[in-house]
């Protein structure tokens, strides 16, 4: 990620930039104004004006939102800029409802979202525009040092909905709030529960969409529960945390699991919702392509969902052999309205699937995604 500038005391803001503080505070959080704002208030306050106080400038593009878009958005931006080189594109990761909260503010000209687009969305920013571009796949896993469960052994999905259900460890009796962990299945009694403080399509898409919460659960002051922003912060948390369990971006869980990866964390197999089947992540990395050893496979999944969602309109099934559906999620740039043409030309970019000369990749395969002209 660029490294963000610190906003210099002595910098005239206009009232243009104040405005734009007050909304995005109200909105999105201080945390995220002064990441956002520490980027790009030297630009706005130079060259915003009235009709225009979300962008920069026309050769200047601000992506914010999932952070496991962002490293889709970095690499495809060196490619763009390096062709276009009067264009600047900045990507600041900060979760999806973040995301979608900039653009529709505002304040950033695209939203990356790692989730279905949420009706309150649209209802909030009725000009939203979607393009879907991509798709990503989400994994449990575990500390691998000292894991909550043993890596050979696959947790039933009832004991998943159990550990994670309100962030907290408890067993199928426990319904209510209880700070006392209690040992579900084979799961150690010590088991530590991370989870996303964000506004996170990661989080979204595997409470809701595979544990079938209709929320996403929250630490709720249990001290075997932790909360953290962004993918990477959770897996270091996992990683760090004696028999700790979460989940997160399969791309980013394999860089931790890479050659030059920290290799704190590991990959559990999962059973399917009807705990009849038995899925498989690899944790294993093919150094000589760049990709995950099992990319292909995935991709025939990814291709499955997608056709079956988008192209046909109708719900996917779970079939034998194939990882379980729900944990894919689209990947979504948003624009609130029409965007400018560079805006335009850039999301066209990323959506043919740019080729990385220097990994032999293109930039989807490089992060461990799936994009739209691979799957369709």
């Amino acid at each position: 990620m660029a490294s963000l500038k610190l906003m210099n005391n002595e910098m005239a803001v206009s009232p243009i930039v104040a405005t734009l503080v007050l909304i995005v505070v109200a909105v999105i959080g201080a945390v995220a104004v002064g990441t956002i704002m520490g980027t790009f208030s030297s630009d706005v306050s130079k060259q915003a004006n009235a009709n225009g106080a979300g962008a920069a400038s026309q050769n200047e593009i601000l992506v914010a939102g999932s952070t496991t878009i962002d490293p889709i958005t970095q690499a495809a931006a060196k490619m763009y800029t390096a062709k276009n080189p009067g264009v600047k594109i900045t990507s600041q990761a900060m979760g999806s409802g973040a995301g979608v909260q900039a653009v529709g503010n505002g304040v950033a000209d695209i939203g990356a979202a790692s989730e279905a687009i949420k009706s309150s969305w649209t209802t909030q920013f009725p000009n939203l525009q979607k393009y879907q571009i991509g798709e990503g796949a989400i994994v449990v896993i575990t500390n691998k040092a000292k894991p909550a469960i043993a890596l050979t052994t696959a947790p039933s999905y009832t004991d998943l909905q159990g550990v994670f259900s309100d962030g907290k460890v408890k067993n199928s009796s426990a319904i209510g709030p209880d700070p006392i962990p209690y040992a579900i299945g084979a799961f150690n009694a010590n088991t530590a529960v991370i989870t996303r403080a964000d506004g996170s399509g990661t989080a979204d898409s595997f409470y809701q969409n595979y544990l079938g919460f209709n929320r996403t659960p929250t630490s709720s002051g249990n001290a075997n529960v932790q909360s953290v922003n962004g993918n990477a912060a959770l897996i270091a948390a996992v990683g760090a945390t004696d028999y700790a369990i979460g989940f997160a971006d399969y791309g980013d869980t394999v860089a931790n699991i890479g050659p030059n990866g920290a290799k704190t964390v590991a990959i559990l197999p999962i059973q399917d919702l009807n705990n009849a089947n038995t899925y498989t992540m690899s944790n294993l990395f093919d150094t000589s392509a760049n990709v995950t050893a099992n990319f292909n496979n995935l991709r025939t999944v990814a291709k499955y969902i997608y056709q079956t969602s988008v192209e046909q309109g109708a719900t996917p099934t779970q079939g034998t052999n194939k990882y379980p559906i729900t944990l894919f999620r689209p990947l979504y740039y948003v624009t609130n309205g029409a965007p400018s043409s560079t805006v335009q030309d850039f999301i066209n970019f990323v959506e043919a699937q740019p080729y990385d000369t220097n990994t032999k990749t293109n930039v989807f395969q490089e992060t461990n995604n799936f994009c739209v002209a691979d799957i369709a």
